[in-house]
This record gives structure tokens, sequence and C-alpha cells, in this order.
């Protein structure tokens, strides 16, 4: 991961600093004991000077020491998170950039990197400086994570200039924080003889009788005080203004410091304070009069507040206050002169390419349109090449609000940017601005290559609002209209067309929206937009049930490309939850569940409602499987609240359908009948107009008719349940979606079982088994394994009285059969062959007793205080362990088997 300079490194201090070991020993001892070491205090008491010998301490004693320096953009603590997860060898960490949306909760990363640190079992310390730029909800968040998981492995120090917003209350009662404060860092009367030592050698005279007292042991008023001393200012007259400058004692001892400096040095030092960050080349750009290497050299030697930001790097910067009373002097500078610096550090920037900086230069020396100009040129590789939205907007930011809406390129790229960050309602805000500036012919000149930019937006604002309808027109008109368009802009419509096809069930029009995507970005260099469309065939792959496509379209992208900075992290990880789905689905439950526990912290930027639904169902069937069907319910209510802002409404409908799939399967038919019947109050869709007829996508009605297919089944009405399934079926296989047709030709195999018909059971259950065999989907079966179960035992053994008919599904069934345990049960010999294929439940021992009782369902449901569904349900259960499929055969099974005496 590259980091800015001086982001992971403290900075190198002169060598005139004086050693305060005391300190130093206090903290280390704080380190090892406590969770946290607070220090907290205003700017120059020496903060920086403190934990950069701290670091070198720990370094030296142990080497687990790492340093972050923060920043304003650590407000979104992604940088932060990654840092962490980095050091802490986490599993599943975040990649190096700045991509926004919804990020990741902080009890998800700090529990990714207290399990990191439990497997190393090894003590880290991270010292995080400058706490004050970072502070936000989402920062003070992730830090109260971290401790509040009481990893003994893990030890913060914090500095800021202010109190930090997470809470400390309880971790300081429980003895759990050490906190340095301003008492404890002012200089003592030793320190200060220390100093004065240092800074005056020939100076062993002064009196400094009061200096602690009139400065109270601020350091660095004490240092500036001496450094005026030594340029010869009188100590009676420098501690008498003191006393009556008690607001302004920094700015006086800066005013007597540089009074006492060379004219050339003041000069110099004027000159650059405007520089944040400086170095030789830029000094020399911005005074090229001046001998810029003497002068950071003499500034060094004469120990003028200024600070290397690494140790092997030649980029310095200016103590803070010292560097405030520096811009004083040089707001007093003509205007003039202080543009033409600013445009000279401008154009070094740009020559040598930090944009960034050289945007910021041309909107204070006041040129405006070079700032715009620069903006325009780095906006598509911030975009759409390396997917960096973060640093986009916030060079957004610094410009005033009329600039931007009455330039109609860089709305364009701010509302990519908002569709990417997810703030879809914005993002279509920018949209109607600039169909309103095309109209009016404001925003500059609108030609037609941005008019038909203006277009490919249309189409996103319909594909990320979920208005598939519109997102389907908009996008097939587009492609037709502008065949020489950008390669990355034809590559995203024609991806916005794969998904809104899909959305329509229709695969055919997807395929072939989606080789248009793949012939498009192969023209193009964004990694970014190679990663996408290769997301977007792979969600393709998963509806038309095959995922090993799924897998070999990862593997042909290319290992490691998510490694580089123009890989974002939400592309990742989106690649990494599909990948879980295609292995959920081929039965590889260990390699789903590894990609599951990697990525689920970035759930809520797995993409589009298409890609996100697999990814989604991949974590909750996976947990399911691991931990139970409740956890997985959990989960999902989790999953619904939480994404409420990152997608349309139809994926919360898809969540719905997850949990009700999970309780039929976990055999909670009553719970599941009602969770569906809840499932009709959810509107799948995120803006429509009414005069646009059915509701529904037919991908949203296919998920209602399977819900109330698995209902019709457990209220035992079987024509019902046949009558949606031959849709569906028909549907399935006319569209070449397989994984859906797997799945409904199992369901009508269990109604034809349960109503007498095996030879139609078999039939369609061998229609599944052909369809799945070929394209390895086995957990499909194992997902429902009370329906398969007798389903797979019946077809064996039809298969066996064909004499080895149908070979190629034999091999098949024969790994069903190993795996959903039924291999023992038919190795028995005749007469325990009917034996159940498992353990009777104490409800199922309850339900036999009744039956042999001759009680009727009605009557069942009474004594045992439940619905007549669900004493539907256990029986249904009851009649697959007994491997039939009515009440006599089961009861007359029950009497041969010796239940009768339960």
């Amino acid at each position: 991961m590259n980091y800015p300079r001086g982001k992971t490194a403290p900075p190198v201090s002169g060598g005139d600093l004086i050693r305060r070991d005391a300190l130093i020993d206090q903290l280390l001892l704080d380190v090892q004991s406590k969770d946290l070491v607070l220090a907290v205090a205003p700017a120059g008491y020496g903060k920086t000077v403190l934990l950069t010998s701290l670091h070198e301490a720990l370094g030296a004693a142990k080497g687990g020491a790492y340093w972050y320096n923060c920043d304003r953009t650590d407000v979104v603590p992604r940088k932060l998170a990654a840092f962490l997860m980095d050091v802490s060898s986490a599993e599943g960490g975040l990649a190096a950039d700045d991509s926004l949306g919804l990020e990741a909760s902080g009890a998800l990363s700090a529990s990714l990197i207290a399990a990191g640190l439990d497997r190393r079992k090894a003590d880290l310390t991270v010292i995080i400086e400058n706490y004050h730029l970072a502070q936000s909800q989402e920062t003070d968040a992730l830090i109260e994570a971290l401790l509040a998981t009481e990893s003994p492995y893990l030890h913060l120090v914090i500095s800021s200039r202010v109190k930090p917003g997470f809470a400390t209350r309880k971790l300081m009662l429980a003895g759990r924080v050490a906190e340095l404060r301003v008492r404890d860092l002012a200089f003592t009367k030793s320190e200060l003889g220390t100093l004065a030592r240092t800074v005056m050698p020939d100076g062993g005279g002064a009196d400094l009788a009061g200096v602690l007292e009139r400065t109270e042991g601020w350091p660095v008023a004490i240092r500036l005080f001496l450094l005026a001393l030594k340029e010869g200012a009188d100590t009676k007259r420098l501690l008498e203004e003191i006393s009556s400058r008690d607001a302004d004692v920094a700015e006086y001892l800066s005013e007597e410091v540089l009074r006492g400096q060379p004219r050339e040095v003041q000069d110099f030092l004027v000159a650059t304070c405007f520089l944040e960050q400086f170095n030789l080349a830029l000094c020399e750009a911005v005074a090229p009069r001046a001998d810029a290497a003497q002068m950071i050299e003499q500034v060094q030697r004469n120990n003028l507040f200024i600070v290397r930001l690494e140790s092997d790097s030649g980029w310095f910067r200016y103590h803070p206050i010292f560097r405030q009373y520096l811009l004083t002097q040089f707001d007093r500078l003509p205007r003039q002169e202080q543009a033409e610096m600013r445009s000279a550090a401008g154009r070094w920037y740009e020559a040598n390419d930090q944009l960034a900086e050289a945007i910021d230069m041309a909107l204070l020396s006041g040129d405006a349109g070079r700032a715009r100009s620069l903006l325009a040129r780095l906006a598509p590789e911030l975009v759409s090449v390396r997917g960096d939205l973060a640093t986009f907007l916030q060079l957004l930011s610094r410009f005033p609000k009329g600039m931007i809406e009455d330039d109609s390129t860089l709305l364009y790229w701010q509302a990519w940017a908002m569709f990417f960050a997810r703030r879809y309602r914005q993002a279509a805000s920018l949209v109607a601005s600039l169909h309103r500036n095309a109209q009016i012919g404001s925003g500059g000149e609108i030609d037609a290559g941005l008019q038909n930019q203006i277009g490919l937006l249309d189409t996103l604002s319909a594909t990320f609002m979920d208005d598939m309808l519109s997102a389907r027109r908009a996008a097939s008109d587009w492609l037709s209209s502008n065949p020489s368009a950008d390669p990355f802009d034809r590559a995203t419509v024609a991806c916005s067309l794969v998904l809104s096809s899909l959305a329509f069930l229709d695969v055919p029009a997807a395929r072939r929206a989606f080789d248009l995507a793949q012939r498009a970005i192969a023209d193009s260099d964004s990694a970014y937009g190679n990663a996408w469309v290769c997301g977007i065939g792979m969600t393709m792959d998963l509806v038309v049930g095959e995922p090993r496509q799924v897998l070999a379209r990862l593997e042909a992208l290319g290992a490691g490309w998510s490694e580089t900075p123009k890989a974002p992290s939400n592309i990742s990880s989106t690649l990494a939850l599909l990948s879980a789905a295609a292995h959920y689905h081929l039965g590889e439950i260990d390699s789903a569940e590894a990609l599951v526990n990697e990525n689920l912290h970035m759930l809520a930027e797995h993409g589009v409602s298409e890609t996100a639904a697999f990814g989604l169902a991949a974590c909750l069937r996976v947990t399911a499987l691991r931990a139970g069907a409740s956890d997985a319910l959990t989960l999902a209510r989790k999953m619904e609240a939480g994404l409420a802002k990152a997608y349309a409404p139809r994926l919360a409908f898809t969540l719905r359908y997850e949990r009700v799939l999970l309780l039929f399967r976990a055999g909670r038919s009553e719970e599941a009948i009602e969770e569906a019947s809840g499932i009709t109050e959810v509107q799948p869709l995120g803006e429509r107009r009414p005069d646009e007829g059915d509701p529904d996508l037919p991908s949203v009605k296919e998920l209602r008719q399977i819900v109330s297919a698995r209902v019709a089944i457990a209220d035992q009405a079987w024509n019902e349940a046949l009558r949606i399934l031959t849709g569906l079926i028909s549907a399935a296989r006319h569209g070449g979606r397989n994984l859906r047709l797997v799945q409904a030709l199992i369901l009508k195999a269990a109604v034809h079982y349960n109503q007498g018909d095996s030879v139609k059971a078999v039939r369609a259950f061998l229609d599944a088994v052909a369809v799945a065999r070929d394209r390895g989907l086995n957990q499909i079966f194992l997902d429902d394994a009370q329906l398969c179960r007798p389903l797979v035992a019946a077809t064996l053994a039809r298969l066996e009285q064909s004499l080895g008919g149908q070979m190629n599904e034999l091999g098949f069934l024969q790994n069903l059969q190993a795996r959903l345990g039924l291999e023992s049960q038919i190795a028995k010999p005749n007469d325990e062959m009917y034996a159940p294929l498992e353990p009777l439940t104490a409800r199922e021992k309850l339900m036999v007793e009744l039956l042999l009782a001759g009680l009727r369902n009605r009557e069942i449901a009474g004594r045992l205080a439940m619905s007549e569904a669900t004493v539907k349900w256990h029986l249904y259960n009851l009649y697959s362990k007994l491997g039939v499929n009515n009440r006599t055969a089961a009861i007359h099974r029950a009497r041969s088997l010796g239940l009768a005496s339960v």
C-alpha cells in the first residue's frame, strides 16, 4: 500500500532536542500494561517529539511499534482501518484506495484485527498521531470497537490537540487508560536548564528566572524564548512582554526569533511558509532568487522549527506554531507577489504530476480557470480508471459551489462519482442540472461528446435507482446512437444493459450486451473497468447456473490485480463474494466460507442489486450451514437494516426471500408461511411511473412464484404447487437459467412423490440431476435435504431396476447419496432397509403416536397447540424419514418398525 509522505513514519527532528527519559520510561510501562495511552494537549507541547522517542524506544525493545499520522481524509477511516489490518496480519484487509460508499463497520474491522493479532500472538503498538484531524463519528467508532475487543496484544497510543470523541470513561475506571495532559508535558526546571545549554552553549550566564512561570512550561514558548535570547534579545524585556501578551506569547516570541535572522533567511522563511511540505526543487521554483540549498541548511543549523518528514526523505515542514506566525507575514506581502509564488508552486506541482496540490495552488492564486482545467484533466483518471472517488470529491469540495454548477464537465464527473459513492439521489439531481445547462446554454459549451455522456448518466441513474425498464431503454438507445464513444463509456452502458436484461430474465439479450461490454473494455486501460465487467459476467453466469464459468472468468482476469492502487476494494469484494456464491453452488463450502469471512465487512459496497444478491445469499447460506438457521436469520435481518441505504428496495425483497427459504429448509414451516405472507409488502422497485403496469420485474415475480410453490407444498396443495412449478420450469428451461430450473424440478419431483406417483417423481428428479451434473450444481440438492433424501433413494432404486440405465447420472446420484447420509441405509440387509433414514425427533415420535391413535390433522393441531400448516410440515418431514409418501403408508411402516410402542 502506498501512503503519502510522512504518513507511516515518524518525522526526524533536530539534534538539539532534550531527552525526556522519565516520561519515556513511564510511557513504556503504560504501553505494556494499558490498552490505550492518550496524549491530549494543544500544539507546541512536544507530543510529536515525545512519541517519536517512544517509537524509537519500542523499536529497539521489541520491534512491534508502528506509526500512523492522521490527516483530514481520515475522517473516513478506510486508510486507518486498512493500515491496522495490514500491520496486525488480519485476513480480509481493505485495498489501498479512498473509494466512498458505505464503510465497513468499526466492529467488523476491529474483530478482524483482533483475530489477526490472536493468530500472530505478538504484541503490537500503534502510535496514531494528530487524531484531531481524523476525528469523526466513523473514526471514533473504529477506535471504540478496537478497545472493546480487549485484545491483550493491541496497544494504542493516540495524540490529539483536543479530547477525542470516542468513549474513555469506562476504560479509565477500569484502569485501562493512561493519559498525558498539559501538566505532564510541561517542561520542568531541569529540562529548561538542559535545553538552554543545548540551544545556547555559550550563553551560560543568561538569567532564566521566571521563564517557567511566565511560559507555564509550554515547550514551544520556551524554545522560542531561548532562540530569541540566542539572537541577542534582552531577557528582562522578553519576560515583561510575555507577561503583557497572554493571548499571543507564541506569536511574539516567533517575531523575536524571526527578527534575529539575516534578511535573506527571513525572506526565505516567509516565501516558503505557504507550502505545507517542501523540498529543495520546490523551494527553488518558489524563491528562484534565493540559494534554496543554503537556506534549508542554515534553517536546519539554526534549529528554526523545521522537521524532516522521513529519515530518507528530502521533504520538510515547519512547526505549525512557527508556520502560523510566518503565514501572518506572508499575508502582508503584496497580493500579486503571493499569487506569483503560488502560481510558481502550482506549475512545479503540475510538472511533477502532483495535480491535487497544483489545483490547490491555482485556487489560492485566484486562477479558477486553471484549477477547473486541471481537475477536469484529473477527473477521468480518478473516477473511471482508478475509482478513487474520495480524492476527486475532496478536490471538488475546495471549489466554490457556483463554480462547479457553471461547469458542465465537472458536474458530469461529480455525478459519476456520486453514482459510485451510492449517493443516487444526489447524482440524479446533478444529471438534472446537466440537462438544464444544456437547455439554457449555460455551464460552458456542451458539445456532442458531452451531450452523449449526459445520456450515459441517464442510463446510470435508471440502473442505480433500480428503474430497470428505463435503464434497458436508455442503454439500448445510447449504444445505438454512440457506436464510436469512449470504450469505457460503452462498456459501462453495456453492463447496465446486462443488468437490466437479467432483471427481465432475458438471458440471450444479457449475453449479447455482455459480449459488447467485453469488446469495449478490451480497448480501455481501466483496471477498474475490467474488474467491473468481469463481475457483471460472473453475475450473469450465476443467473444462468454456471458456477464453474464464474471461477474461470475470475482466473482469466488475472491474479494479483487487486493488489494494485487501481483496484478499488469494493470491486475486490464484489468479485470475492460472487466467487463465494460459485463455490457454494459447487458444494465447496470451505472455499465459500473463507471468501465470505474475508469479505463480509464489505457487504455494503458489493454493487448493484443483481451482483449483491448472490454474495448476500452465499453469506446467509454458509452461516446456516456452519452456525445454524437461527444465526443466519439474525444475520439476514441485520443485513436488511444495514443495507437499506446502500441498495434499492429490491435487495430487501431478495433478503426476505432468502429468509423464507432458510425457514422452510429448517423445518420451521409456520414461520416460513408467515414470512412469505409479508413478502408482498416489500415494493421491490426503486423509481417507477404509475402508468407502467405490472410493478413486478420478471425476476421479482419469479421469486414470488418460488415462495408460493413452497407454501403450497407445505399446505399439501399439490395441484396448486404443480401449476406454479410447471410455468416456472418452462420459463427457466426456455430462458437457459439452469439453477432456477433445477430448483423448480426438485420441488416438482417432491410434489409427485408425495402424491404417490413415484414414476413422475423419479422422472422429474432425473431431469434435475441431468441439468445439475454437467454444471456441478451440487449444493442445491443438499440444501433441500429433507426433500431430496427420499427422491435420491427412489431414483437409485429405479436405476438399479433398469439394469444400470442412465449411467451418466448414476455417479452424481451416488455422490448425493453419500453426502446425504443415505449410503449406509441402502447398504443394509433387506429386513433393515426400511428403517428411518435418520433418527426421529421427539416431536416426530409424538406424531407417530398420534397417527397410530387415528387422530386427524385438525385434532393433532389442537392437541399440540399448533396450526394445521405446521402439522402438515412435521408430517411431511416424518414421511421423508420413513421413506413413504402418505399417512396410510406411514402407519404401516411405523408398525413394521416397532414404533407402535412409542
